[in-house]
């Protein structure tokens, strides 16, 4: 595999470049998110009951893909897996049903191959994952729910890593918005457009702080945390929370339809880790050398 590294080999140190780029066998590229202390969970008040009680996070540095895996990084895997699924894949029309005719190939809506990959379950990103850990020196995984809302903050303790109003929210994310409309009509929309009624181009709006692009919108991305009510059993050290219902895993930062209330740093979601979803996807983070 062809890397460059964001710290230096023999020291481990940072380096001005802060990115990790894998070349092979898919182009995977990775920020470094400086470890630090934050408080996870909702601070307006204004969240779900399960964005709570607030606690503490100790959180090792670590790297994060800079977007979410595309359809073409997926697509490389199941060619040379040969990977089988069945198919089929839940849709939102006006109620979610499950549409037996469609996959990540064909979500029900034109993707190019620079859009992420959506309608794969959290079974098959592991598979996803134990083919790349095999293919290369190092190991990555999904981010766990601490990670993925420290690295959204980016030293925030606000709704948005931008403020409290999600007025900015079409300048860094795909999300509910006018363009929306045309599929959602009853949807509650931001009163701006961002040109995708469906996922977009990864990378295509601003990044957040730390260079992460659509951490809000896109596509939700899987976690690698066991839901679980609330933050009672979440460890303080930004490890993953296995002693929850463990059929279920969790998604962050909401998908191309949903409202601005949905696509913001603390709020949790969750499905069977076996179901494909059309606004689902996922990225990855590297364990550090």
């Amino acid at each position: 595999s062809s890397v460059s590294f964001g710290f230096d080999s023999e020291t481990k140190k940072e380096i001005s470049t802060n990115q990790f780029v894998i070349s092979s066998p898919v182009n995977l590229k990775f920020s470094w998110i400086p470890g630090g202390s934050f408080i996870i969970g909702d601070h307006s008040g204004s969240g779900q009951n399960d964005e709570q009680p607030l606690k503490r996070i100790n959180i090792e540095g670590f790297w994060i893909m800079t977007t979410e895996v595309t359809r073409s990084a997926y697509a490389e895997f199941v060619r040379q897996q040969s990977y089988s699924y069945e198919k089929g894949c839940w849709v939102h029309d006006g109620r979610w049903v499950k549409r037996k005719n469609l996959d990540w190939q064909n979500p029900g809506f034109v993707q190019e191959e620079n859009h992420p990959v959506t309608c794969v379950s959290w079974n098959d990103v592991q598979a996803f994952i134990i083919w790349l850990n095999s293919q290369t020196d190092y190991k990555f995984r999904l981010p766990t729910e601490a990670e993925w809302e420290f690295a959204t903050r980016a030293g925030s303790d606000t709704v948005y890593f931008f403020g409290q109003l999600p007025g900015k929210l079409c300048e860094f994310a795909n999300a509910a918005d006018v363009s929306s409309l045309q599929d959602y009509p009853n949807f509650s929309a931001n009163d701006c457009d961002d040109g995708y009624v469906r996922t977009s181009p990864v990378a295509k709006f601003k990044p957040n702080p730390n260079g992460i692009y659509d951490v809000y919108g896109n596509v939700w991305e899987w976690v690698e945390d066991c839901w679980s009510s609330d933050y009672k059993t979440l460890s303080n050290d930004g490890s993953a929370n296995l002693s929850g219902d463990c059929q279920r895993r969790g998604f962050r930062g909401g998908g191309y339809g949903d409202i601005p209330h949905f696509a913001r740093s603390t709020l949790r979601n969750r499905g069977n880790k076996s179901h494909r979803k059309d606004d689902i996807g996922f990225r990855l983070v590297m364990e550090k050398n």
